[in-house]
């Protein structure tokens, strides 16, 4: 009997002990439940987003000074600002206008004590920022954000840092030095290869198909650096770009104090080129790099200038392509067929016309495949319609990466420089996110249609062509094939002269 009994009190205590962890499981949500302590917080309500709208004026001399007020912290970014870049680099010296305005934080004369690149990197860490320098095709700035008792001592740093730099040959030896290690790096990588061979495809022989190159940079002399930075530095093509905890007021007065002596004189303005694409490669390159683990795949596509009335649309037909995760170069390559980790496509806007690149890395066997992919991806966008929520979920993701610039006062400085560059009104800040939000699934297919027909789209491979040559035939029809060791991205024909 006993054998008997104790199982069934057994049975009866697992019962028991079940209906009790049953109990707990059923109750656990409750208690687990509560949000932002056991989970996270209920999202807000969304808020509409607020840009703050630029004000600006001039001095005497040309200068301008552009302000977005933010009074909610007392935090500032400053820039000075000088509205000659990339595209003003002379023939053969790509990179020129970079190495110029890098070397500006690397020794100046400041409040008329020469400073060397340590003092100065010493002198911003003492303000709680830091020295930083950039350059596009359109100018070149130095930045820093600081708290706004110390705007005063930033802006110093930066204006003299501009106006009076060493430019030692020295440390233009050193920049020169770093920069030839990146380029190695660069051009044993054939993502990076495919992107720098690309360019110059697609742009031939336009300044925007150049890119720094070992025999470019190899030329660059500290001569030409003084020239360059005395090209720049002229009051009229100076804007001081001031944003977050201060007034127009009290920028224009700081201006005045650090720049409102500095004299023009009666020269012309410099100009900088901007000739149209003009591609004198077949439509298909592919360079053999041997050895390479992976192939880099480029495919391009015309787009409008930045200042066309289509170019929203194209932001917009750009992010349903290739914005992100669930766009759609993604959802064909990586998720549904694991031929990469990642597959994408990004907006060049220059103002006689612009190129769109779908971009990835894939292994070698299987870089015609993804060509093919990717093309057809392109071309079906001018085929159909996107659906409601694919077009809902790439403009908001537009919306979002906007949003997130313009929450800080370096985004929002780094707003003003592009609208300064680019040769657009300030307002269009605030035009931006309704412009995206206005855009329609019919006008993104029209646009597409028009712009990237088969015949339109241009490739780059750059990879091992022992391992991809066999998949690249189906999709490489008369291609230009050349070693990477007989690469010259300096000219418009990819070839080095024989």
């Amino acid at each position: 009997m006993m054998r008997t009994l104790f199982p069934l009190r057994r049975r009866a205590l697992a019962t028991a002990a079940l209906a009790a962890l049953t109990s707990a499981l059923v109750a656990a949500p409750a208690l687990a439940g509560t949000p932002g302590v056991d989970e996270p917080p209920v999202p807000g309500t969304p808020r509409p987003l607020e840009v703050p709208s630029f004000a600006e004026a001039t001095l005497p001399n040309g200068v301008r000074v552009v302000v977005a007020e933010r009074h909610a912290l007392p935090l500032v970014s400053v820039a000075l600002y000088l509205h000659l870049g990339s595209a003003a680099d002379p023939d053969g010296r790509a990179g020129l206008a970079g190495l110029t305005n890098d070397l500006r934080t690397q020794g100046a004369t400041v409040a008329g004590k020469r400073l060397s690149a340590s003092q100065l990197a010493q002198q911003a860490e003492a303000l709680g920022s830091s020295l930083s320098s950039s350059t596009d095709w359109r100018g070149s700035a130095l930045t820093m954000t600081v708290a706004t008792p110390k705007l005063a001592e930033a802006a110093r740093l930066i204006v003299d840092s501009t106006l009076h730099p060493t430019l030692a040959a020295s440390e233009l030896d050193r920049l020169k030095q770093q920069a030839a290690d990146g380029l190695k790096l660069s051009l044993s990588d054939p993502m990076a290869l495919a992107g720098l061979t690309a360019r110059r495809a697609w742009w031939g022989a336009s300044v925007f198909g150049g890119s720094m190159t070992p025999a470019s940079l190899a030329r660059i002399s500290r001569k030409d650096v003084q020239d360059f930075a005395r090209l720049q530095l002229r009051p009229e093509l100076a804007t001081l770009v001031v944003t977050g905890d201060v007034t127009l007021e009290q920028a224009k007065t700081l201006a005045t104090q650090l720049l409102g002596s500095w004299k023009g004189n009666r020269m012309a303005l410099p100009k900088p080129r901007a000739e149209a694409a003009e591609a004198q490669t077949p439509s298909t390159v592919l360079v053999n790099l041997p050895g390479a683990g992976q192939s880099g795949v480029v495919v391009m596509a015309p787009t409008v200038p930045y200042d066309s009335p289509e170019r929203m649309v194209a932001r917009v037909a750009g992010a349903v392509l290739g914005g992100g995760y669930s766009a759609r170069l993604n959802q064909e390559v990586r998720i549904k067929r694991g031929l990469s980790y990642g597959a994408g496509a990004g907006l060049d806007f220059q103002p006689v016309g612009g190129v769109l690149s779908a971009r990835t890395q894939t292994n070698n066997a299987t870089a015609g495949q993804v060509v093919q992919l990717m093309r057809d991806e392109i071309v079906r966008m001018g085929q159909e319609l996107p659906a409601d929520d694919e077009l809902e979920a790439r403009k908001a993701a537009l919306v979002g990466s906007y949003g997130r610039q313009v929450e800080t006062t370096a985004g929002l400085a780094g707003l003003a420089l592009d609208l300064l560059g680019r040769d657009r009104p300030l307002s269009e800040a605030q035009h931006y996110v309704p412009e995206i939000q206005a855009v329609t699934a019919l006008q993104v297919r029209d646009y597409a249609a028009k712009q990237w027909s088969p015949m339109a789209l241009r490739t780059v491979v750059v990879g091992d062509m022992a391992k991809a040559a066999e998949g690249l035939k189906p999709v490489a029809d008369k291609p230009l094939t050349l070693d990477a060791k007989d690469l010259d991205l300096e000219s418009p024909t990819l070839m080095k002269a024989r």
